[in-house]
């Protein structure tokens, strides 16, 4: 009697399913597709997810369905998601919160970044940004560092919470400064700014789409752009490379991915609708709108790598910083 291990039983099934497999890739989609949002309607990824979608009911002749699943700062449709059958019909607008921040902050994530998920492509990306209120004696990065180290007491730096990223990048800017630094955590970014203005609060960290309004008219001073190079909307305002710090790029980001093991016949199929939504000008001027650079120009694998190198890389500083949150 021949006894079969679990891999080779697996294996085997997988052989005698591969016709229908290959028939279901190439009907795909043969029916709606659900594109999870995981934050409330109307905010951002809500805008991008359903210009999107239309775009695609239009490329591909299906319906692109909006669920909008929010809750736990998008863990909850993120793991919703994550344990989806991976055929293509699930997707979602991940960010640099999710799938970037969230697995080194959570000990009790319901989902892994890597394994529970197809990474299809980056849509967009918007630099993190280091302000101070337009009264502050110093006007660049240079006039802080002297000033933190003149006074001897921390620079203190506000973001949108515990363990966003403007937190992150607030510890990374400290040590890539050189000077201590005093994170005051607020329940978004607009109570921050309002203090950032009043004169009660000295930097925040955060990205720029929360900010720049406030920057153009004047109200407050950006000292540093996380991006390798100005932004064409904001061309006053200096990188931290032009400043000495090379190393020192730091974006918020939205993508697409889907639940794990999509074929890579309609993850390149989705990959390449993505690209096409991304070079229209409905898509610029909205993702522009939201001082977010149009994206598009990854591969899946790119895609999966990069992914990769952000939960490592904000791992690191979570660690390094001792960022804790409440579970």
């Amino acid at each position: 009697m021949t006894i079969l291990t679990r891999r080779a039983a697996l294996t085997a099934a997988s052989v005698l399913a591969l016709p229908a497999v290959a028939s279901a890739q190439g009907d795909w989609p043969s029916r709606p597709v659900r594109v999870v949002i995981a934050f409330a309607a109307g905010g951002s990824l809500d805008a991008i997810g359903r210009s999107m979608s239309r775009y695609m009911e239009r490329d591909f002749g299906q319906s692109f369905v909006v669920d909008n699943r929010s809750g736990a700062g998008g863990r909850i449709g993120t793991t919703y998601v994550g344990r989806a059958v991976g055929d293509g019909y699930t997707l979602i607008i991940t960010s640099s919160a999710a799938h970037g921040v969230a697995p080194s902050l959570y000990s009790d994530l319901q989902y892994h970044p890597m394994n529970d998920f197809t990474h299809i492509e980056l849509v967009c990306s918007g630099p993190m940004v280091f302000l101070a209120n337009v009264d502050a004696p110093y006007r660049d990065l240079a006039g802080l560092v002297s000033a933190v180290k003149a006074r001897g007491t921390p620079a203190s730096f506000g973001s949108g919470g515990i363990g966003s990223l403007g937190h992150l990048t607030g510890e990374l800017a400290g040590r890539t400064l050189g000077i201590p630094v005093q994170h005051i955590s607020y329940r978004g970014s607009a109570p921050a700014q309002t203090d950032l203005i009043a004169g009660q609060l000295e930097l925040i960290s955060d990205n720029m789409s929360s900010h720049g309004a406030q920057v153009s008219a004047g109200r407050v001073r950006c000292l540093a752009i996380a991006s390798r190079e100005r932004l064409a909307e904001f061309p006053d305002v200096p990188t931290w490379t032009e400043q000495g710090y090379p190393q020192m790029v730091a974006n918020a980001w939205y993508g697409l991915s889907g639940s794990g093991g999509i074929p890579p016949q309609i993850a390149a199929r989705l990959n390449a609708s993505l690209a096409s939504w991304l070079a229209t000008t409905e898509a610029k001027d909205l993702l522009r709108g939201m001082a977010m650079t149009p994206e598009g120009r990854m591969s899946p694998a790119e895609y999966t790598g990069f992914v990769d190198s952000e939960v490592k890389r904000w791992g690191e500083v979570v660690r390094t910083a001792n960022v804790r949150v409440e579970q």
